[in-house]
């Protein structure tokens, strides 16, 4: 009963309480709990603010001996003492030692309010690992190969070296051990390096009952097509999250999720992000000396083919032309050779198909189909395509040339106008002279002067027979519109999705998700301005390529590849801080977008 009383009056005068302690003096304490441990070992930073309750402001210096967590863990607390209130802010930092010896934190400026104290600095010592660390390392190592060997990404190719601009077909493989209580796979996996770009991945093929490591896998793969970017020395890694059913972390000796499957799928979920191995790969240029002037950029082991749909026609009627490229190549890359008019025949812009594998794009069929008009009577020769490409297997270039095909073009019939003669005989036929004609009494009936004439407006088979053709016509319009307004609708959908993502990281204060969202936007939006098949995998250096194509300002260029360079290194270099505020860079974002064309 007196505990009720107590806190009720507590209760009841907290808000003078908080008003009377904004006046107590601030008073700030730093220190090491514990201030002395071994390597293997952690220890926490605390800094204890006391007098107010206010979020304090500052940038905690780093340590090179020393990592220190960027997620602290923060305690707030009130009391009486002696009738005078007391607040008290406790700021608690994981901290992890890198090697022995004595660090110090120096004293650094944080700012409450309006006023700026000074945090005392701290020392730490950190002595060599004695026995029981060591085994407690080895008993840690052993839990790690276990956790690998658990839930792990295998990445194949083919070689250990590319040339530039080549497609490979390779997988990405998860494995998870058929005892590792998953509930889901979080995400696709993502790629890891700049130096290459990826075909978009659909869904995984299944695999169970898996042996390896003499335990049993359930396998997902994903059949991708890497295409090399940039020739030099790269690296690449692939990574995804799975969600794990565990219990407390507290109730395992091992502090593993894996050792915890709770019972009948209870228990709560944690993330578990899975990587695979680092895999070094060599991008080679491709080779200058012999390089044919028909040459593009076609790269694999190629055969072509060239037909026509017609040997004879009349002048003026098109005749297609068609040029198939078939092997395993860079398709999805490959630009369409070079076939130009000339003074027999006028040459369109070719229109191209793919038949083949429609995830890799690295094997099937690529049909190129050009409209041809003659411009002169007579037996034509239509021109030859010479079409080069290298063999990364051979490592040479090789040049194919398209078939002779003969043209027969003839000069088709004069044309002659008859409509006028027609007229003045259907005049000549319509006039009645009206001064032989009589009427009887034999003959009655209602004298006219002229014979009336059927109106083909007034017939419902006219209309009928115009209406038909029109509906359908109305419809295939309608149904192309359609079409077209669907893939719009995708992509503005994921524009909004984006979008959203960047105001709710603003408003979250979550940088990484901004810039990885802006990211996805700058490729969704180039990649679509520009017509790429495949926005989601360009890279930095695609999309300056398409930038300076469209003819735009090297200051927008450059800008865009800033905030790129920003996304990267915020991703991959997690403690680099950056001056500008997400507002504003959401803001330059949005103009610098709208200056494309």
């Amino acid at each position: 009963m007196v505990r009720l009383i107590i806190t009720f009056l507590v209760l009841s005068h907290f808000p003078c309480f908080i008003c009377h302690s904004q006046g107590q003096n601030l008073r700030v304490e730093s220190s090491f709990q514990p201030p002395s441990i071994t390597l293997s070992n952690n220890s926490v930073y605390k800094v204890i603010i006391h007098g107010s309750q206010e979020n304090p402001q500052g940038s905690l210096p780093q340590v090179p001996g020393l990592i220190i967590s960027n997620s602290p863990q923060t305690f707030r607390s009130a009391s009486f003492r002696n009738g005078v209130p007391s607040v008290r802010l406790e700021i608690s930092f994981q901290v992890k030692p890198k090697k022995m010896g004595k660090h110090t934190i120096p004293s650094w400026p944080v700012k409450i309010g309006s006023n700026t104290l000074q945090v005392p600095s701290s020392t730490i010592e950190v002595l060599a690992p004695n026995q029981q660390d060591k085994i407690r390392q080895n008993a840690e190592e052993k839990q790690k190969s276990e956790l690998k060997e658990a839930c792990f990404i295998e990445f194949t190719k083919p070689r250990s070296f590319l040339f530039e601009g080549e497609t490979v077909s390779g997988s990405i493989n998860l494995y998870i051990w058929d005892r590792l209580p998953v509930s889901r796979i979080e995400r696709a996996p993502q790629k890891d390096g700049d130096a290459f770009s990826l075909t978009e991945l659909g869904q995984p093929q299944e695999k169970r009952n898996q042996s390896k490591y003499n335990k049993s896998y359930t396998v997902f793969s994903w059949p991708i097509g890497l295409t090399a970017a940039i020739a030099g020395k790269h690296s690449i890694t692939f990574n995804t999250s799975i969600r794990v059913r565990v219990k407390s972390r507290g109730n395992s000796p091992f502090a593993s999720p894996f050792h915890n499957d709770p019972f009948f799928g209870f228990g709560r979920e944690e993330s578990l992000k899975v990587t695979s191995e680092l895999q070094n790969i060599t991008v080679k240029s491709l080779p200058v000396i012999n390089r044919p002037k028909s040459f593009n950029g076609a790269i694999g082991s190629l055969s072509t083919r060239s037909t026509v749909d017609n040997d004879r026609v009349s002048l003026g009627d098109p005749v297609r032309f068609f040029f198939d490229i078939e092997g395993q190549g860079n398709f999805s890359a490959m630009p369409a050779p070079i076939f130009e008019s000339n003074s027999d025949f006028k040459i369109g812009p070719p229109a191209f198909s793919f038949a083949g594998n429609e995830l890799t794009k690295h094997q099937g069929k690529q049909r190129f189909e050009y409209i041809l008009t003659p411009l002169n009577p007579g037996l034509l020769k239509i021109p030859v395509i010479h079409f080069s490409y290298f063999d990364p297997i051979q490592e040479k270039y090789f040049t194919l040339n398209s078939s002779e095909h003969p043209l027969r073009v003839d000069p088709g019939e004069t044309w002659i106008d008859t409509t006028r003669g027609e007229l003045e005989v259907e005049e000549r036929s319509n006039s009645i002279p009206t001064a032989d004609l009589f009427q009887t009494e034999n003959e009655p009936g209602k004298w006219v002067h002229e014979i009336q004439k059927t109106i083909l407006l007034n017939s419902s088979i006219f209309w009928a027979a115009q209406g038909i053709p029109f509906i359908c016509v109305c419809g295939l319009i309608f149904y192309g519109r359609k079409r077209k307004r669907t893939g719009k609708d995708i992509f503005r959908q994921k524009q909004t999705s984006l979008k959203k993502q960047m105001k709710e990281a603003i408003e979250y204060k979550d940088s990484t998700l901004f810039y990885r969202a802006t990211r996805e936007r700058i490729r969704l939006e180039i990649g679509s301005f520009y017509k790429y098949g495949n926005p989601s995998s360009l890279s930095n250096n695609e999309i300056s390529s398409l930038l300076k194509n469209g003819n735009n300002e090297e200051s927008l260029i450059s800008q865009i590849q800033e905030i790129l360079h920003i996304s990267d290194s915020h991703e991959f270099a997690e403690n680099e801080e950056f001056s500008q505020s997400l507002d504003d860079q959401l803001k330059k974002i949005n103009g610098l977008l709208k200056k494309i064309r």
